[in-house]
This record gives structure tokens, C-alpha cells and sequence, in this order.
């Protein structure tokens, strides 16, 4: 008796009560939570990171197609609907999409959506060093940042534009040439990328959850100034 006394006892002891088996279950859904978290973080920063690699390979392609021609020049953007990936001259000051097939690169960013780009008309056409450096009048256009909220110029000779309209695709179209949604109202500095007005914004992105005097912004921007493409070209021979 005293025998099977004992085998009882350490078989109640051998198991997990519910409470036990609750614990250990709201742990583990915590530490997966985590993981899931920090993974989906982890793709975002790689998928920015590719992107603002490819934008900067892309402008390195741009210098490289100015110089390629008889006369500098940049490319035009694509302002066909749907896009072909082909450049469109002239193109005046609109902003289209990358024309990755005349450049043969930046077929889309890391969401799939094709690389805007705008470039002024006084570059798409054969420059010298007399053409116009700056001015939103001339058809230069002005890059701003934030400091303190408020919104300040960084460049005020941009001659080319290319960004990726970032994780939230707003005004952006698709490799499926789908329309993405339009852009909030409230995401200013995000409607600066895709109006008429000359004026891009470049800043950090919004933290999610966070607010901004910008809105919500997660595009990534990248330029050309007039003074960079100049001395590219002086120093490749192209011009004088």
C-alpha cells in the first residue's frame, strides 16, 4: 500500500496544472509578438535601405546619360498613362515616372511602385555652363527639409527630382500601373512631392503613431543641382 502510495503521488506531481500551461503560453505568445515586431521592423529598414541605394545608383545614371549624349543633357520623365518606362521630350516641368527603360534601371522600389522623377526642361534640353542655375522661376526647383517643425530650403537649384513614394505608396503608380491612393490632404509635405509647384520635400520619415506639422511622411528623395551636373560634365570633358 505504502508502494503504490508513493507511484500516486509523484503522478500527480509529474504534470502541468492550467495555471502552469497559462503562464507559459502568454510568455511564449509575448517573446513571438516580440519577434514578429522586431521582423517587421527589420523589413522596413531593408526595404528603405534598398531603395535609397537603387535612388542613388539612379542618379549616378542620370550624370552617366548626360554625359552619354552629344550634347548634355538629362532625360525626360515618363508621362505616358500608363507609363512604358520610355522618355517623353518634351516634357516641359511635369513630374512623371523614372523612364527606366530608357535608362535601364529603376524598374520600381521595394513596394513595387515605379520611382517618380521630375526634371526641369531647362536641362532635359542641351545645357552649357550659361544655363540658368537657379530659381523656381526659371524651372528650377527648390528641395525643403524641417527644422523645428518649420519647413527650410537645402537646395534652390535642383534640376532633377527622383524619389519612391516609401511604404504607404500615396500618389504613387503601381508596377501593375494601378493608381495608388492620392495623397491625404493632410500629408503635406507628401502632396509637395506630387504637385506642380516645384517645391520637394526631403525630411526623416514620421515614426509610426506619430505626428508631424508635415503630416505623415515616408517618402525618400533623392536630387541633382545645377552646380553638381556642371562640374560632372566639366570634369567627363562635355563641357567647356
Amino acid at each position: 500500500m505504502l508502494k503504490h502510495s508513493r507511484c500516486s503521488s509523484r503522478g500527480a506531481q509529474s504534470g502541468f496544472t492550467l495555471v502552469e500551461i497559462a503562464v507559459v503560453m502568454v510568455i511564449v505568445g509575448l517573446l513571438i509578438g516580440s519577434f514578429i515586431g522586431t521582423f517587421a521592423e527589420r523589413i522596413d529598414t531593408t526595404r528603405r535601405d534598398n531603395t535609397a541605394k537603387e535612388l542613388l545608383d539612379i542618379k549616378k545614371v542620370l550624370m552617366a546619360f548626360a554625359f552619354s549624349q552629344a550634347a548634355p543633357r538629362l532625360p525626360c520623365p515618363d508621362t505616358d498613362v500608363p507609363p512604358d518606362g520610355v522618355e517623353n521630350c518634351p516634357a516641359g516641368a511635369a513630374v512623371g515616372v523614372l523612364p527606366w527603360v530608357t535608362l535601364g534601371l529603376g524598374y520600381a522600389d521595394a513596394w513595387d511602385n515605379r520611382y517618380r522623377y521630375w526634371a526641369s526642361n531647362q536641362y532635359t534640353a542641351a545645357f552649357t555652363l550659361a544655363t540658368v542655375n537657379n530659381g523656381i522661376g526659371n524651372g528650377i526647383a527648390t528641395v525643403r527639409t524641417r527644422t523645428n517643425d518649420l519647413p527650410v530650403a537645402i537646395v534652390t537649384n535642383a534640376v532633377a527630382v527622383i524619389y519612391s513614394h516609401g511604404k504607404n505608396g500615396f500618389g504613387a503608380v503601381s508596377v501593375e500601373n494601378v493608381n495608388r491612393p492620392a495623397v491625404p490632404a493632410a500629408n503635406i509635405d507628401e502632396v509637395d512631392n506630387t504637385d506642380a509647384n516645384l517645391v520637394f520635400m526631403a525630411r526623416g520619415p514620421t515614426e509610426e503613431g506619430g505626428a508631424s506639422a508635415g503630416g505623415v511622411y515616408d517618402d525618400i528623395v533623392f536630387w541633382i543641382n545645377s552646380f553638381e551636373l556642371k562640374a560632372a560634365m566639366v570634369e567627363a570633358g562635355k563641357l567647356p
